[in-house]
């Protein structure tokens, strides 16, 4: 088993416990218990117990997530309270959950969720990962009357003494088990990934603006059944010293199947034995290295708020996240994000749910070849002609989408890039930020699931003529002779010269014709 902070999480319901008004009945079992467990283990036993009171407005508290990742086994108090409390139910699905990475359900022939039964609840109700269990029944139904009956925890009070003695009991079994996983417990490190589990997510720590958001996206991945590396690993707290830090960073990435970058405002802490990578740049490197060796899919997300104050973060914060736009090295197999946080969620989920596309061949010296010809809305009337050339030359032309909602325009543009042999950017109406946000995005199409490469990608400069187009230099694209004056089919004709010789020197023969 993993390193683990606690032997036991307690999960009920805080009406069981007399709504927070004095002494209740939890907290008297769980002293009661906790006395009895330390008799047979010899030590005092490490129980967690939520003691404050959640409310419909209330989310999911996330150090309640965290202590279930780091419980060895999860009692469960059944009652009608415990049945319709929502937050009873992410309990058992969170620790559910996190046992499945950390070791599995069960140890030996013993299950690591037990049932305590308070208040009379028929079995067939109960949930059914619990349904199949007898549990401790400190309650039954009368046999005369039918009508349900708690044990007393008052000695004098009905059947005291059984009550007693089964809480006595399930100390003795609690103990045993806890005893049983700390003689399993394997060598260090991370735990195998059992056969037929949900790919598992790298979600790399962050800075402290971006915890609450990484929480979040953590809680939903637990929903929906993907581990989430490091934290379901049973690995506690992450190391202090670089190289300690390094080495679970590379035994995480090897077995997620994506991984996921938070950027905030901070550059984050430096780890010892580090003298210049903090904690954020440190897995982002080591997450590119993962993506050229094995191609991990990588989601980094800049949020649209910090891309427009970027200018008012530190220097060394300022070139990590320019980095992360221009630099295609550091960003190796990386989709970069600069859009709403929902956007980023659906995206994940799109990640782990899409089957990965067989690798696009380039088109031999006879295939068809599509040419995506992006333009800025302001030349829709101008690129027919630019269209009609290229048709006459035998290129199948697939244009920028002329309307639609923002989120059908961006899937399409990002399809297109996706599918299409070679990319001419028309250079007309649109301004210097259109221009670049379109090169970043030739960037960031292998992070996007590409994997042949572009035949050719060009930049078409035409009018009107400004002092940044006779300017503007590249060295990610090939720069076309400038047509202010109209007459364009010089620079066609060396766009189509550069596709040719690209299909040529791709093709098995190394020669073809179109």
């Amino acid at each position: 088993m993993p390193a683990f902070k606690y032997d036991l999480f307690i999960s009920y319901s805080h009406r069981d416990n007399g709504g927070g008004k004095g002494e209740g009945w939890v907290d008297r079992f769980h002293d009661l218990l906790r006395e009895r467990l330390s008799n047979q283990l010899g030590r005092d036993p490490f129980i967690w117990r939520d003691v404050k009171q959640l409310d419909g407005s209330d989310y999911f508290d996330d150090e309640i997530a965290r202590s279930l990742e780091l419980s060895r086994v999860l009692l469960v108090i059944i009652s009608p309270s415990y049945m319709n409390s929502p937050y009873c139910a992410q309990e058992l699905e969170g620790f559910t959950a996190a046992a499945t990475a950390t070791g599995g359900e069960r140890v030996g022939n013993r299950t690591r969720r037990v049932k305590v039964v308070k208040t009379w609840v028929e079995r067939d109700l109960h949930p059914e990962a619990l349904r199949r269990q007898t549990g401790y029944e400190l309650c039954e139904k009368d046999p005369e009357s039918s009508r349900p009956r708690e044990f007393s925890q008052t000695p004098g009070g009905y059947k005291h003494q059984e009550y007693w003695d089964k809480v006595d009991l399930l100390a003795w079994n609690l103990a045993e088990l806890l005893k049983e996983m700390e003689r399993t417990k394997p060598a260090a490190g991370l735990q195998p990934v059992p056969p037929g589990a949900k790919p598992a997510v790298y979600l790399a720590a962050t800075t402290s603006d971006r915890s609450d958001d990484r929480k979040r996206i953590a809680a939903e991945l637990r929903a929906r059944q993907f581990p989430v590396l490091p934290d379901d690993a049973g690995v506690g707290e992450l190391p202090l010293r670089a190289d300690e830090f390094i080495e679970l960073v590379k035994d995480s990435l090897a077995r997620a199947r994506l991984a996921v970058h938070l950027i905030g405002d901070s550059y984050g802490a430096i780890p010892e034995g580090e003298e210049e990578r903090s904690v954020v740049c440190l897995q982002n490197d080591l997450a590119a290295a993962r993506s050229r060796e094995t191609g991990l899919e990588r989601l980094i997300w800049i949020p649209p708020e910090l891309a427009v104050r970027v200018d008012r973060l530190s220097r060394r914060q300022q070139d990590f996240i320019n980095l992360l736009r221009t630099d295609a090295e550091s960003q190796r197999g990386a989709e970069v994000l600069e859009r709403s946080f929902e956007d980023l969620k659906t995206r994940i989920v799109e990640k782990l749910t899409t089957p990965t596309a067989p690798a696009k061949p380039a088109p031999g010296p006879h295939d068809l070849v599509r040419v995506y010809l992006i333009c800025d809305k302001l030349d829709f009337d101008s690129v027919p002609a630019v269209t009609d050339y290229l048709f006459g030359k035998r290129y199948e032309v697939i244009e920028s989408a002329r309307e639609g909602e923002e989120a059908q325009v961006l899937q399409y543009h990002k399809e297109n890039l996706l599918e299409c042999d070679a990319v001419l950017i028309y250079y007309g109406g649109g301004n210097e930020f259109w221009l670049r946000s379109k090169l970043w995005d030739l960037k960031k199409v292998a992070g996007w699931g590409r994997t042949a490469p572009l035949l050719v990608k060009a930049v078409f400069l035409a009018r009107p003529e400004t002092d940044h187009k006779r300017r503007f230099r590249t060295l990610e694209a090939e720069l076309l002779p400038a047509a202010y004056n109209g007459q364009f089919e010089a620079s066609l004709e060396r766009f189509i010269n550069m596709v040719e010789g690209a299909r040529q020197s791709l093709s098995p023969t190394g020669s073809g014709g179109a």
